[in-house]
């Protein structure tokens, strides 16, 4: 019984440790890739905000938002991904809900950024609406 116990916390750890690395990965991303792309656009376009844990996109039928937020419940340095949006509405994202967002907020971006370096306001638009 104590070998089982012993290979159960042994295995539970080390699926702990797991996901911390790819918990750390995804605020990598969010911090050293997501934001200060989006600080850029934002000074490219007024459709695109950057202000402290929160990327917003403004589209025509209303503004979609990602912020990152600490869970101080935790011990450790933990965030939670939120998906806000301009009715109220805020969910709340999983790892992989996290990460597709994130994904999605990056291409978006990064288009948005390519485009807007041609000046073609009507493409911008269309891209940021079709998030």
């Amino acid at each position: 019984m104590k070998k089982l116990f012993l290979l159960a916390f042994v295995l539970c750890a080390g699926l702990s440790v797991q996901a911390q690395e790819n918990w750390r990965e995804q605020n990598r991303i969010f911090d050293e890739e997501l934001y200060p792309l989006a600080k850029d656009v934002s000074e490219m376009t007024p459709k695109v905000i950057a202000h402290g844990n929160v990327v917003s996109i403004v589209k025509d039928n209303g503004t979609t938002s990602l912020q990152k937020k600490q869970d101080k419940s935790l011990p450790v340095k933990y965030f939670d991904y939120f998906l806000l949006t301009s009715t109220g509405r805020q969910i709340h994202l999983d790892k992989m809900q996290a990460h597709k967002v994130i994904d999605k907020f990056l291409n978006v971006l990064k288009r948005v950024k390519e485009t807007s370096k041609e000046d073609n306001d009507a493409e911008v638009r269309a891209i940021l609406n079709s998030l």
